[in-house]
Parts: C-alpha cells; sequence; structure tokens
C-alpha cells in the first residue's frame, strides 16, 4: 500500500502513525487508507493547503530520516518538531483529528453515533428563564450607542 503513495504521502502515514497508534482491532491513523481524504481536505482552502504543503516540507527537511528511524526516534523527531515548529506541527495534527475522527471506524471504536444532537437527537430540558435573574438586576457596563 505505501509503494502507491509519493515519499511525502508515506512520511505523512508514519507520521499519523506515530500521532495515533493502532488500538484493539482499529488500525494505527497511517494505516487506515486517510491520506487522499487528507491531502483533499487540504486542498479545499489555499491558505490552508499552502500551510499543510509547507509543514510536510519542514517536517521532511527537519527528519529526513523518519521513515527508516526507530519508533522512538520517530516520537523524539515529532517531539522536537512540535517544539520548534509549532504552527506547522498544529496544521498537521489538526488535520490528521479532523479526518481521524470523523471516520466510521472510529466512531465505532469510541462508541459514538456520529448523530446531530437536535432535531432527533437528545432531548433538552426546557429553557429555565431564572437563569437570567441575576443578570437582568445588573447595571448595563456598556455604552448606549
Amino acid at each position: 500500500m505505501a509503494s502507491q503513495h509519493s515519499t511525502q504521502e508515506q512520511l505523512l502515514e508514519a507520521i499519523m502513525d506515530r500521532m495515533i497508534p493502532a488500538i484493539g482491532d482499529l488500525r494505527s491513523a497511517g494505516q487506515m487508507g486517510l491520506i487522499d481524504e487528507i491531502i483533499q481536505l487540504a486542498a479545499k482552502q489555499k491558505r490552508f493547503e499552502d500551510l499543510f504543503h509547507s509543514a510536510i516540507a519542514a517536517f521532511e527537511s527537519n527528519s529526513p530520516d523518519f521513515l527508516t528511524s526507530s519508533e522512538s526516534v520517530q516520537d523524539e523527531n515529532l517531539k522536537t518538531f512540535e517544539s520548534n515548529n509549532p504552527e506547522h506541527f498544529n496544521t498537521i495534527r489538526t488535520i490528521v483529528y479532523i479526518v481521524y475522527y470523523k471516520d466510521p471506524r472510529v466512531h465505532k471504536r469510541i462508541g459514538w453515533d456520529g448523530q446531530p444532537p437536535q432535531p432527533q437527537g437528545y432531548e433538552m430540558d426546557p429553557w429555565d428563564e431564572s437563569v437570567l435573574v441575576n443578570a437582568r438586576k445588573r447595571e448595563p457596563f456598556w455604552r448606549k450607542v
């Protein structure tokens, strides 16, 4: 499977494997076949796409031996990258988490049905006006314009 992907995609899969390892019957994030969806999501907004690709390129230049390193060395590389390049690290983490946590296999593993809470979801208690009593007693702390 990995041979079908570019080196940067293989690198992203390896990063994902370290960020979200396998648990129980759920594969590690990099082995779940999410790369195409991640790339598509990043491409939806030009600024985000550029930042995402620059983050992967920065990681690749900072950790050129990542793919052939041991897991403990990979973990150290990720920690160092996070410390030295927080914006790039957060970009990678955010897009990986978005795609990973919307996957039905993850929903099943964590016991989330994925349904919205409303309108057919959870019942809400009727609104209780008494929660505003104290706020209504306060003098306004803003100017009327």
